[in-house]
């Protein structure tokens, strides 16, 4: 079943018109004509039977879908700007794993850095793959993505548990599974060349706990895929 976002409240019974991007995919490229969609509004989602009215393509709400697609806490993201399909490839899979807030960072062994004259339509495009990724896996609410800070201002992204994956953390280091998470928590990833011991211990001293990921050292995109899932593990 395909699922879009709506701007306006739907309520059982309404016609809602598709935007023409909207449109433009349901009628002319899944084909989903006299098909029933899921609409998320900015309060509920709801079940609706698309058909193509004149030159609008509309649907009409028949019930409301009480399932609620969310993690039972709030997750945060902090990640090191790594090459742009990978970071791009992330905010697809973090969006997947339940991930409320995105927020990217530069830190020293970055080989890619934020560019202000690029950052509006860049931006543009990041909201747009979550958007995407949320209708796909059928998530109740886009996740939110910050603007590029700097590794000095990690505070920023702090939540009620703090961790920070570090490669050189040992076997003996803690796992994110050891932790409790009550409400909210925050998992930082470094760039493709990791911390630095000076940034691990400015980690450290604002409230972030290094952890292992496991034994073997794995790509930037794949350590924030993999902490997502294990936080993901209890948070549903």
């Amino acid at each position: 079943m395909q699922q879009y976002f709506v701007n306006t409240l739907l309520s059982e019974g309404e016609e809602y018109t598709f935007t023409k991007e909207q449109a433009h995919h349901a009628r002319d490229v899944v084909r989903l004509d006299h098909e029933t969609v899921r609409l998320v509004d900015p309060v509920s989602a709801w079940f609706a039977v698309c058909e193509t009215r004149g030159h609008d393509f509309v649907a009409v709400v028949t019930a409301k879908d009480e399932a609620v697609n969310e993690p039972r806490i709030e997750i945060t993201l902090a990640m090191a700007l790594i090459r742009r399909e990978k970071f791009e490839l992330i905010l697809q899979k973090a969006t997947e794993l339940g991930v409320s807030r995105i927020v990217p960072f530069e830190s020293s062994r970055c080989i890619v850095h934020a560019k202000k004259e690029k950052s509006d339509k860049q931006m543009q495009r990041y909201e747009s793959i979550l958007l995407s990724a949320a209708e796909q896996c059928k998530r109740n609410n886009v996740p939110m993505i910050c603007d590029v800070i700097d590794f000095d201002d990690i505070e920023q992204a702090k939540s009620e548990v703090n961790l920070a994956a570090y490669e050189n953390a040992g076997r003996s280091a803690a796992k994110i599974s050891d932790f409790r998470i009550n409400e909210s928590v925050t998992v930082v990833i470094g760039p493709e060349g990791g911390f630095s011991e000076e940034e691990i211990r400015e980690l450290e001293e604002k409230g972030f706990a290094p952890v292992t990921l496991g034994p073997r050292i794995l790509r930037a995109e794949t350590a924030a895929i993999y902490a997502l899932s294990v936080i993901g593990e209890g948070a549903m």
